[in-house]
């Protein structure tokens, strides 16, 4: 595919321009103007863990509780290193990045092209079985082709709140759904598998206008594959991260086998899909992602998998998540239930369904889920490859280091939220000035921020508001639930949470 580099230069132009001209209102304080040497220091000079050659600091994270325990472990070492650190992990160096500040430095130098740090267990799978990389996994010019063809479908706010009507016919089977499974006391076994089941049906509605049934008696048999694949193609990204995936492959490991099936299958899926939309093409109502963007011609077929084969794993694991945190946090924070439901009945009707339109006059319902997703991010950390030297914090970083841009180490500052531990929706009802938008920043940052974001905001907002409006979300024990790093942040036990009818 062709990729007009003046337009597409000029592109990324004015959306850098975009994002900076957001942080304008905020206003950096005295402490956070940070002043570096002129001549800045090598990157040896960098503090940081013990380095031990060929395994770098695994031992070190492996001593603190391991991979499982990383947003802590770099948040403790953001606290006894500084703003910025230099860590090696396994095969690969890095600098660490802790702080908005030193963030929005980095992000002013980013290129046209961003390079994120490279999946190779996900790319490595591609090459073995022929299938065609998305948005995550490619770079350079090839990558931001294919943002461009999408993007238009997915960032545009106009375009994503033509999907509420589906959303929310999800919801309502979603909302009847708990009711049948809860039991006497408003318990759910595996809240977050439903919650997946949900996630699923819905982003299948949006991108090939498909429902699979997850939320009926009878399901479909392929979604739950789907999921589950999702769940065990996670759980084996972490380690093979930081070990040598070519040597898992070469030698065959179990590792590398269960991490092959699981890819089988959400391909297999996938295809599926397609297929299905392409076979129905003529008869069928055209208002799906999949339809819309092929209309455009940008993408061939092979294309279309790697995109909508990420979108997918997007849209269930990552939205799921994201929800269950939220409605974690509201279990023990009943204060704040009371004031959403006081927002969304204010503003709705007694049984109007939330829409696009309406979630507008909803501020509160919005500054819970930024709130949620500060406290317990659905990821631990960001990534950028540098494709030069830079300067970066008084450091000269050398060309191919990565840059780890971790959540934990900003938002749980107590410099940018006060009571960080805390969840305090209201904080972001404040003037804009009072908090740095680099601070938080959960669907990532710059040309390379999440493509789904928009569409997860308002899934999360119109979920929030019908769980609101016929459920009191319940806390069953006030013993702590910690969050661990699998893939994405994972509780630690069943979430001991109720669901009462209202």
């Amino acid at each position: 595919m062709r990729v007009h580099l003046p337009s597409v230069l000029c592109c990324n132009w004015h959306l850098k321009s975009h994002f900076f001209n957001y942080s304008r209102n905020y206003q950096t304080s005295a402490t956070e103007c940070l002043t570096f040497p002129r001549t800045p220091l090598p990157f040896s000079s960098l503090p940081g863990p013990f380095d031990c050659p060929g395994i770098g600091s695994l031992i070190n994270i492996l001593w603190n509780g391991g991979l499982k325990n990383q947003h802590e472990i770099m948040h403790t070492y953001h606290q006894k290193y500084g703003k910025i650190f230099k860590m090696n992990l396994g095969f690969f160096k890095s600098v660490q990045i802790g702080d908005p500040s030193v963030l929005e430095m980095f992000l002013r130098t980013e290129s046209n092209f961003p390079k994120r740090m490279e999946i190779k267990p996900w790319k490595m799978y591609r090459e073995h079985r022929g299938e065609a990389c998305g948005l995550l996994t490619l770079d350079g010019p090839e990558w931001l082709a294919m943002r461009r063809a999408v993007q238009a479908r997915l960032m545009k706010p106009k375009e994503i709140f033509k999907t509420d009507l589906k959303i929310n016919e999800v919801l309502s089977d979603f909302i009847e759904y708990m009711d049948r499974i809860r039991d006497e006391n408003g318990l759910v076994s595996n809240l977050y598998f439903e919650l997946n089941k949900w996630s699923y049906e819905t982003i299948c509605s949006i991108l090939y206008n498909e429902r699979c049934g997850l939320l009926k008696q009878k399901c479909d048999e392929d979604a739950l594959i789907f999921i589950k694949s999702v769940k065990k193609m996670m759980q084996y990204l972490g380690p093979m991260l930081v070990t040598s995936v070519e040597l898992h492959k070469k030698i065959n490991t179990t590792q590398w086998q269960n991490h092959t099936q699981a890819w089988d299958n959400i391909f297999m899926t996938v295809h599926r899909c397609i297929d299905k939309r392409f076979a129905d093409y003529s008869s069928m109502q055209k208002d799906d992602l999949l339809t819309a963007i092929h209309s455009d011609k940008l993408l061939t077929t092979n294309q279309l998998s790697g995109v909508f084969a990420e979108l997918q794993i997007g849209g269930v694991e990552t939205t799921a998540n994201a929800l269950m945190w939220l409605i974690f946090n509201l279990s023990r924070n009943v204060h704040v239930q009371e004031r959403l439901l006081e927002e969304i009945q204010t503003v709705l009707p007694p049984g109007q369904s939330p829409t696009a339109e309406t979630l507008q006059q909803m501020p509160y319902v919005k500054s819970c889920i930024k709130e949620s997703m500060r406290l317990t991010p659905t990821v631990p950390f960001t990534s950028r490859t540098l494709q030069e030297d830079m300067t970066l914090g008084g450091y000269l970083i050398p060309c191919g280091t990565i840059a780890m841009i971790n959540f934990h180490a900003m938002t749980w500052n107590e410099d940018y939220f006060p009571d960080s531990q805390e969840f305090k929706p209201e904080r972001w009802l404040e003037r804009k000035s009072a908090l740095n938008p680099f601070a938080s920043i959960p669907f990532g940052i710059g040309k390379r921020m999440c493509i789904g974001r928009r569409l997860a905001e308002l899934q999360l907002q119109l979920a929030l508001c019908w769980i609101i409006q016929h459920f009191q979300i319940c806390a069953t024990d006030d013993e702590p639930v910690k969050a661990l790093t699998s893939g994405l942040m994972m509780p630690s036990r069943n979430l001991p949470i109720a669901l009462k009818r209202r």
